[in-house]
């Protein structure tokens, strides 16, 4: 039974069972994955996940349920079931139903032919990353993986209220991780890798560029050292500074703030970061891996600016938190899964870039430290006071030129205090998730090495 075949007999015989109202939620996902090692398929994964969660308005109360089949027999349990818990779950609020926006944009991410993308083409691209990393340079000691992937999912949401939201997404993947070392006997290892995708066709990575920048990225840390205890104008490299964002991208959903998780809670309207920082929400980008026309909840998705020019203007809304809040629902209902609950994220969330290169920042700062990775992200960050500690590795600045790698440092400081001392905005940013920078320059930061 197909999900338009099952969707209707579900809803059919849910009348018929004194369902007033209904909805399901169905999501699946296919991909094809190899990794390699030593010259030999290591992994080779074709998966299929998904499934469908119903909820339904019976004797004036929701009840929910889920399944991963699509038979007859899971149409009766997924009656039964939300049913039975509607009977006995005490819902906070009554749920409504939501009949759909007037208007929705158009997002293409569906390449109808990515996932028949031949196994063996693949295979021979990661064979080939680990042959051109272990060639280009003697201080590869080993490629820890090479892989790449076609991956496509759908998502459906279908109500009794006439909402019908469609959509689908596709992407290939290619990434390598490697070890390099000065010469075989030196004890000191260092890593490095490399990640690129395309939404298209797999022929549109190019997996060589991905095996050499991966292989620059290890190489170029070899030799790293400390540096003295100090505040340093610090750069984070648009993947440090993404990852930055990415620890506290909670602050801007309203649910953080209702709970008292963010420091954002009273401060809309108000200058939060400098005037040179806008930070904004965008599902309809093109090109973007997590570009969507409706959310969770069905509702159209939109650009919004959260901070313009440093002034708070919006926090992220689902329905719920729209009407508690009594604003704008931004659209930015998610779930993590089908069986999820209903709660807000971003969806594109990006620092807008300014107009300054890596390099023009570089010759720019006369002392400093570019940072290329921090760690310890998950334990090392707070979102609510907005405090972070991350070991990091990166490079030291003296006279606008890179002079040497740097490791063994901690770099400490504020999100929010951070908002208001970036210095410089780069022109770089590189949209491979859901959360992106370009790379930013702060004026001072603590810097714990020797």
């Amino acid at each position: 039974m197909n999900i338009g075949e099952f969707q209707e007999a579900l809803f059919a015989k849910g009348r018929e069972a004194g369902f007033a109202e209904m909805e399901i939620y169905y999501a699946n996902g296919r991909s094809v994955s190899v990794s390699v090692l030593k010259g030999e398929i290591d992994e080779y994964k074709n998966a299929q996940t998904g499934g469908l969660s119903f909820r339904g308005l019976i004797g004036g109360k929701m009840g929910y349920s889920s399944t991963e089949r699509l038979d007859q027999e899971s149409i009766d349990y997924l009656l039964e079931e939300a049913r039975s818990n509607a009977e006995v779950l005490e819902n906070e609020e009554p749920e409504e139903l939501f009949a759909g926006s007037e208007r929705y944009h158009s997002v293409n991410t569906y390449s109808p032919p990515l996932i028949g993308t031949v196994p063996d083409q693949l295979i021979e691209a990661a064979l080939s990353m680990e042959r051109i990393a272990l060639d280009a340079d003697p201080r590869i000691d080993m490629v820890r993986r090479s892989a790449t992937s076609v991956s496509e999912s759908e998502v459906l949401i279908v109500n009794t209220k006439g909402l019908n939201c469609h959509r689908q997404h596709s992407s290939a993947s290619a990434s390598i991780y490697v070890l390099a070392k000065e010469s075989k006997d030196a004890k000191e290892t260092v890593t490095g890798g490399w990640f690129d995708f395309s939404l298209r066709s797999f022929d549109d990575i190019d997996v060589e560029a991905v095996a050499l920048t991966g292989v620059r990225e290890a190489v170029s840390k070899l030799g790293a050292n400390t540096v003295p205890s100090d505040n340093y104008p610090v750069i984070l490299r648009n993947d440090a500074a993404t990852s930055l964002l990415s620890s506290f991208a909670s602050v801007f959903s309203a649910e953080s703030v209702d709970k008292g998780f963010s420091r954002l809670k009273g401060k809309l309207g108000e200058q939060v970061a400098g005037g040179n920082i806008s930070i904004i929400d965008d599902p309809l980008m093109e090109n973007a891996p997590t570009s969507k026309a409706f959310d969770a909840e069905g509702s159209a998705t939109a650009r919004h600016e959260l901070v313009k020019d440093g002034r708070l203007l919006t926090f992220l809304h689902n329905r719920k938190t729209a009407r508690k809040a009594g604003a704008a629902n931004t659209a930015n209902a998610a779930k993590g899964g089908y069986k999820g609950m209903v709660e807000v994220s971003h969806h594109n969330l990006y620092i807008a870039p300014g107009t300054d290169s890596l390099d023009e920042i570089i010759r720019g700062t006369d002392r400093g430290i570019l940072i290329v990775e921090l760690q310890g992200l998950h334990a090392g960050t707070n979102a609510t006071s907005g405090s972070f500690s991350l070991a990091a590795i990166g490079y030291l600045i003296e006279h606008g030129e890179i002079v040497r790698p740097v490791n063994q440092i901690t770099v400490s400081g504020n999100f929010f205090e951070l908002l208001n001392g970036i210095e410089t905005v780069g022109d770089d940013p590189r949209f491979i998730g859901s959360c992106t920078s370009p790379t930013l320059k702060v004026s001072s930061l603590s810097v714990s090495g020797a």
